[in-house]
């Protein structure tokens, strides 16, 4: 399972260090006065809301819900007037399944891909109508087709309603597919030769899905695609979103707008004073991508781990990050802001959302929802510690509206 800094190894951790403490000054990341914040709930499991680049929360019935790891598996928790609230229930019921999930929501419930670490669980979650009780089954089990452990899975839908699951494992990319989320195919490899550290995610695109991938050995990050309605194995060949410079690390986030406009974020592996650490890679609904660097690397803090949430607008898209910060006066903490491409920095009114009141914390893996933020309400998105404290931020609150 990652740990906070599972991405840099030793060597690049300690060059890193030198390099922030080096710099000086401050690159557009200087330390937070914002208020600090208590942690909204906690559970039995270090680092709840990873992994990368799973999404744990969801919007439905008006009511933020998370699925997110008990030490005893899945638990489901409901964002309430009173404060989040667990299904002991649905906890119980799902006693001794992988915990560790990704979440696709639909119109009466959601279905979700659970990680261990040679094995996925496929759980179906349904709700007795609006304030109902919920109930939860495991579909299907899939079976690691190497002997190695997976570190994450995504899960996605295409236009015709059927499923996809994709998983790096052992420097391979894989996939299954189902036509009922029961019934699964046996593993596909998509693509081969990676670091055994590279990650992959599937999303829709217009059309059809795609599956997303970093190559670290190529410095590279690549996709496929698969039309919908097409053979099970008609994947397209390879395409190469980018190229060089150091661009790719296993830091992967998607969202799909409303306009078919695809909102890729990424970390690269630069790790240079001053120079940008993330990349937003956009592919237009014409299928063209274009990539922009921003969040330069700072004095004492580096930012990591980026996400991106769109919204009901289609153009609106909100970009967060994690910032490590390199002692107790730099704190780990979450940012958000708007993708704006159009500007110099492209990460517009970016500001705090999550600094812990524990100055001990180390604050990391933001999730949120797959699907846009809604048109109203508000905009949650959560992030963890080591402690299995849960921080909740509001980005459809007061300044940010």
């Amino acid at each position: 399972m990652c740990t906070w800094r599972s991405s840099i190894d030793g060597v690049r951790r300690a060059a890193l260090r030198l390099a922030v403490l080096a710099l000086g000054t401050a690159a557009g990341l200087a330390a937070t006065d914002e208020p600090t914040a208590r942690a909204a709930f906690q559970v039995d499991f270090p680092y709840p809301t990873s992994d990368k680049p799973q999404s744990k929360l969801w919007h439905a019935d008006g009511v933020w819900w998370a699925l997110l790891p008990r030490s005893s598996g899945p638990s489901l928790w409901e964002r309430t007037a009173a404060g989040w609230r667990e299904h002991a229930g649905v906890t119980e019921k799902l006693r001794g399944v992988p915990g560790r999930g990704d979440v696709w929501s639909d119109g009466d419930g959601a279905t979700v891909v659970t990680v261990a670490d040679r094995m996925l669980a496929i759980i179906r979650l349904r709700r007795g109508g609006a304030g109902g009780p919920w109930d939860a089954d495991v579909r299907a089990r899939l079976a690691a087709p190497v002997s190695d452990v997976i570190e994450t899975a995504t899960i996605a839908r295409d236009g015709d309603g059927r499923w996809w699951v994709a998983a790096p494992i052992s420097g391979r990319v894989f996939v299954w597919t189902s036509p009922d989320a029961k019934a699964w195919t046996a593993p596909e490899q998509l693509a081969g030769g990676l670091h055994v550290d590279d990650l992959c995610l599937v999303t829709p695109l217009p059309g059809g899905v795609a599956v997303i991938w970093s190559d670290q050995k190529g410095d590279a990050v690549r996709l496929r695609f698969h039309r919908t309605g097409g053979a099970i194995s008609g994947w397209e060949k390879p395409v190469t979103i980018a190229r060089g410079g150091g661009t790719a690390d296993d830091h992967l986030d998607a969202a799909f707008a409303a306009d078919g406009t695809v909102w890729l974020a990424t970390k690269n592996s630069v790790d240079g004073p001053g120079r940008p650490q993330l990349v937003l890679r956009v592919r237009d609904p014409q299928g063209t991508w274009r990539n922009y660097d921003y969040a330069p690397l700072g004095d004492a803090e580096a930012p990591s781990r980026p996400t991106v949430i769109a919204t009901a607008t289609p153009g609106d898209v909100r970009l967060g990050h994690v910032v490590y910060g390199s002692g107790p006066a730099q704190r780990d903490r979450i940012v958000f802001g708007r993708a704006d491409p159009m500007r110099a920095e492209i990460l517009v009114d970016a500001r705090t959302v999550i600094a812990p009141d524990d100055p001990t914390a180390r604050v990391n893996d933001i999730t949120g929802p797959k699907a846009a933020f809604p048109a109203t309400g508000p905009w949650i998105v959560l992030a963890s510690d080591a402690q299995g404290r849960v921080y909740e931020a509001d980005l459809n609150a007061g300044a940010w509206k």
